[in-house]
């Protein structure tokens, strides 16, 4: 069973980044969500330390990216570009689009799971690169094989994202009132904290939204509320 899954795998890293695996075991870990963990006998370590090492690997390979895409753009523009693309938001996305449900591994009786979790898989998926493969070989597949074939960059440069600014406008509008209430605060393994918003207008719940502050986490629920409202 264990060997066909990492045959499976294997040829699915192969056929999404371009390249063969030299420790299978790397992105098996990587895949590994810890509520599976917690949830088998057996002692298995989850993805949130690849995790960890794969959301400042990104960051790096995104940075150093833009800053030679844009020669003369601010701090500001690279700033606010960079965090769009590593966003929760952008990488969950991303997540689900190159099909990485298919491998993760949690505990199936557990259905309350983070909104960031296919986000956060593909951070761990990118630790495990980095480790397998080098820095050099981690940026060419991520720069050739996801940015180039699934993230259109122009779209992302145009979005207007200031979708609380929407939610105010509507309130406003029809005189109602909004509430951002933050619910949940989960503190990972590699200290990080997640933190679950609900937004409410007029004491009604509209949407959720999840990242790693809570400014983030009102805004990824602002946007799913637009979408709920049509706006």
């Amino acid at each position: 069973m264990f060997a066909k899954r990492n045959t499976a795998l294997a040829q699915y890293i192969k056929n999404v980044f371009g390249f063969r695996v030299n420790n299978i075991a790397l992105y098996e870990q990587a895949f590994i969500h810890r509520t599976a963990v917690k949830s088998e006998e057996q002692e298995r370590e989850s993805n949130e330390r690849l995790e960890y090492l794969g959301d400042a690997v990104l960051s790096a390979i995104i940075a150093e990216f833009l800053y030679k895409k844009y020669p003369v753009a601010n701090e500001g523009f690279l700033t606010d570009m960079r965090s769009r693309l590593v966003s929760r938001e952008q990488l969950n996305k991303l997540g689900r689009k190159i099909g990485l449900d298919k491998f993760i591994v949690k505990n199936e009786s557990i259905h309350n799971l983070s909104a960031s979790l296919y986000g956060n898989t593909f951070e761990a998926l990118v630790g495990a690169i980095f480790i397998d493969k080098g820095y050099e070989k981690t940026r060419k597949a991520l720069l050739n094989r996801i940015l180039g074939n699934c993230i259109d960059l122009n779209v992302i440069e145009k979005e207007d994202n200031n979708y609380k600014g929407k939610i105010l406008h509507y309130i406003q509008k029809y005189k109602l009132s909004v509430e951002y209430r933050t619910v949940k605060e989960t503190k990972e393994e590699t200290g990080r904290k997640e933190y679950l918003v609900y937004l409410f207008i007029d004491g009604k719940f509209v949407a959720e939204g999840c990242d790693y502050t809570i400014k983030s986490a009102q805004q990824h629920a602002a946007m799913a509320a637009c979408e709920v409202l049509e706006l």
